[in-house]
């Protein structure tokens, strides 16, 4: 329902074009039917005739506005005749005195409370009275019956009287509240019991369908990013620049997941450091010096396309599974603190129905302003469906000052504190299935480091023996182990690995396939390993000098 005071002044608003149209002047009250039936907008002058908005064209009544159907919602009064009559009547509510037929007197008329849709009225708040509040000096009088209005004087049937007395809220109810509401531990425990009822439900609730999606989403994106780089996206970057080939690659996949993936690996192709050299070659197996050589060029993302591999359905598969088991926890966790709400909300249900029959001491209203209980009302069962319809039974307690003492305090605490424990349990799941997955790369990848690095040392070896040099190869003394252009032999990897340039020597090597002439694949000199050999069998070719392309 809605305060009568509350709608004066409003601005009204067309819904069809948004403009502000006109504001309220006052209501339309209709005494014999007992109902509002619309609002007076202009009122009626010498030359012109009163304005006013029949309550059917009214689409909301909000906090701040009055929304309308449209412009032609607001008509001139002579068009509805009903309305014409009334304020042809000139009928004032505020400050008429309010008897019963048989002349009790239930105080003074100050404002009414009507169903926004109906416009039935269905109380009015009166100033002063045999009923008036101890404390604010007003009392809610019920509108069961038609309210027939006089020139100084309002009537009401003397069963309005009968039934305000009658009722637990009336001066008995209005003294026991009085001495209620000087308890300061019916407050705390209210809110507290406001907060484990209402919106802890919501927060549990908010949290686990967070946690879901995101492990969801986090399964889900790194299975189609992972996916996207080795196999889709791999072809199309061949073709981009490549700033434009590191920038995607990085952006689907963290650099650190590409490091951990590309160790161990076998590269499909050749990968050449920025200045030309071969830092990978075909076939040749990954190791961590490499990834984090690769990373401080700034080509891990080349590394990690050459590489392909399975590692995806890996990563996917363990956080598909971290995603699961962590699930199946949390709606264990759900179920338990839903049981436990639900006991909470059955037993605020059970205390609900203490406020019956007593006096609102404060107003409760709904989030948008709708009145749900004025103050001075006594709380029916009309009131206590409606309380429970907006979920505003903690504000009616309080509102009607019961004090719920230890029960309530106890079963908000107990509720709040095993919901809390309830929350930290499943984020320490989440992030003990996390670690769990993370432990498990961690330890592949030390595996993998600790691969023989003489085996690894051995695998790049013989695949430069026999290839050129694309720079002179120096040792500490700057001896020239090998020149430009000359074969890697044996003897020139002992003397660059006892020099500590063998690195060096196996990052220069030229892997592009030498342009040879028929008569060039003749060698002047036989090799000593061959049919035809001189001196004692060893031959004077050391090296052979080939021209770099």
């Amino acid at each position: 329902m809605r305060q009568g005071s509350d709608v004066i002044d409003k601005v009204v608003v067309a819904y069809d074009t948004g403009k502000k149209l006109v504001r309220i002047i006052d209501l339309i009250f209709d005494q014999k039917r007992n109902q509002i039936l619309g609002f007076l907008v202009a009122e009626k002058g010498l030359f012109r005739d009163a304005k006013v908005i029949p309550l059917q064209e009214v689409q909301a009544i909000g906090l701040d506005a009055i929304v309308v159907n449209s412009k032609e919602s607001v008509v001139e009064a002579h068009r509805l005749p009903v309305i014409k009559e009334i304020l042809h009547q000139n009928i004032v509510l505020r400050r008429k005195r309010i008897l019963t037929t048989e002349g009790l007197n239930l105080g003074e008329l100050v404002d009414l409370f009507f169903d926004e849709h109906s416009g039935l009225v269905e109380g009015y708040e009166v100033s002063g009275g045999i009923f008036a509040d101890a404390y604010s000096g007003r009392s809610f009088v019920p509108a069961r019956e038609a309210l027939k209005i006089g020139y100084d004087v309002a009537f009401v049937p003397p069963e309005t009287a009968q039934m305000m007395e009658e009722q637990v809220g009336g001066i008995r109810g209005a003294v026991h509240a009085t001495g209620d509401r000087l308890q300061d531990s019916a407050e705390t425990t209210n809110r507290r019991l406001q907060t484990a009822a209402q919106t802890v439900n919501e927060q549990l609730q908010s949290s686990v369908e967070n946690v879901n999606r995101r492990l969801q989403e986090a399964s889900q994106n790194a299975s189609e990013q992972l996916l996207a780089a080795t196999d889709a996206t791999n072809s199309k970057l061949q073709d981009l620049n490549r700033d434009v080939a590191a920038s995607l690659t990085n952006n689907l996949v963290d650099p650190a997941e590409q490091k951990v993936y590309v160790i161990g690996k076998h590269v499909e192709r050749d990968v050449l450091t920025p200045d030309g050299n071969v830092l990978l070659l075909q076939g040749q197996l990954v190791t961590l010096i490499d990834a984090e050589a690769a990373d401080r060029m700034g080509i891990l993302d080349e590394v990690y396309r050459a590489t392909g591999g399975s590692l995806t359905a890996n990563i996917s598969r363990n956080l598909q599974a971290a995603t699961e088991s962590t699930s199946n926890r949390i709606e264990s966790v759900t179920m338990s603190s839903a049981a436990n709400l639900r006991n909470s909300v059955d037993w605020l249900a059970a205390q609900i129905q203490q406020a019956r029959g007593r006096r609102v001491l404060q107003t409760v209203r709904a989030d948008d302003g709708l009145i749900i209980a004025a103050s001075g009302q006594i709380v029916t069962e009309s009131v206590l469906t409606r309380v429970q319809t907006f979920g505003k039974q903690a504000e009616l307690l309080k509102a009607v000052g019961l004090n719920l003492a230890t029960t309530a305090r106890s079963t908000a605490s107990d509720t709040w504190l095993e919901t809390q424990a309830q929350l930290s349990d499943r984020a320490s799941l989440a992030q003990e299935n996390l670690n769990t997955f993370w432990q498990a790369l961690k330890a592949k990848t030390e595996k993998l480091q600790g691969r023989s690095a003489r085996a690894i040392k051995k695998q790049r070896i013989e695949q430069a023996l026999g290839r050129p040099v694309t720079r002179v190869i120096l040792d500490p003394e700057d001896n020239v182990i090998l020149n430009v252009g000359e074969l890697i032999t044996h003897r020139a990897v002992s003397q660059a690995e006892e020099s500590g340039v063998l690195n060096i020597l196996l990052s220069s090597v030229y892997t592009k396939e030498p342009e040879i002439s028929d008569k060039e694949l003749r060698a002047c000199e036989h090799g000593m390993a061959a049919l035809a050999h001189h001196h004692n069998g060893r031959s004077q070719l050391e090296s052979k000098s080939i021209l770099v392309n």
